[in-house]
């Protein structure tokens, strides 16, 4: 390897590496008070199968809508990914799999917790004719995690967002995003649970 590029930090799309994508984003998240909650009884192994199979799906879907992307570190190991949906266009032009990333079982019987309330906030900001960026899953490796460049990289490509976008929405269930947040503007944050918060910027 050239030593120009020892420490390269690379941004890349994620349709290749549906497989690594989902694999890191269910070890970020399998013990996430929220998602305990929501695979409540089963083990941890099958819990994270089970994000795994949902997440990669999803993650494909965003990648075929130029909507996922990753940081890889120099020895080409994904560190860092974030997929998102154009809200609007998911909600109205795919309602089976709108229902598949928002319900509980996949299907659209059983919600996800909370989400009707972010639902009724979002319907009307398309009401309004509003464009909506839905981010459905962000994270860094734990080994990266005190990596300067790979966080400056995440960094930088928020900032992008949410300078380029209309309005950006997320639900997450980190509380450490809160700060990040802050450091990046004046949001509307609301707590829907004891650890789970909606984000907007509109």
């Amino acid at each position: 390897m050239d030593k120009s590029d020892k420490n390269k930090i690379s941004l890349i799309e994620l349709g290749g590496r549906l497989k690594e994508a989902a694999s890191l984003a269910a070890l970020c998240m399998a013990d996430n008070e929220y998602y305990l909650k929501l695979y409540g009884g089963l083990s941890r192994e099958r819990r994270m199968e089970m994000m795994e199979e949902r997440i990669a799906k999803t993650v494909g879907y965003c990648a075929e809508n130029d909507g996922a992307f990753g940081v890889c570190a120099a020895d080409g190991r994904l560190a860092a990914y974030e997929y998102m949906v154009d809200y609007r266009r998911l909600a109205e032009g795919s309602p089976e799999f709108y229902n598949f990333i928002f319900s509980r079982d996949g299907d659209g019987t059983t919600p996800l917790p909370h989400f009707e309330e972010m639902k009724k906030v979002l319907s009307s900001l398309l009401k309004e004719g509003r464009s909506v960026t839905y981010v459905l899953g962000c994270g860094v490796a734990p080994a990266a995690r005190r990596d300067f460049r790979v966080l400056a990289a995440m960094a930088h490509f928020n900032r992008r967002l949410l300078r380029d976008k209309d309005v950006i929405a997320a639900d997450f269930s980190n509380g450490e995003l809160l700060s990040l947040c802050a450091g990046q503007g004046n949001f509307e944050i609301r707590k829907l649970d004891e650890d789970y918060w909606f984000f907007l910027r509109r």
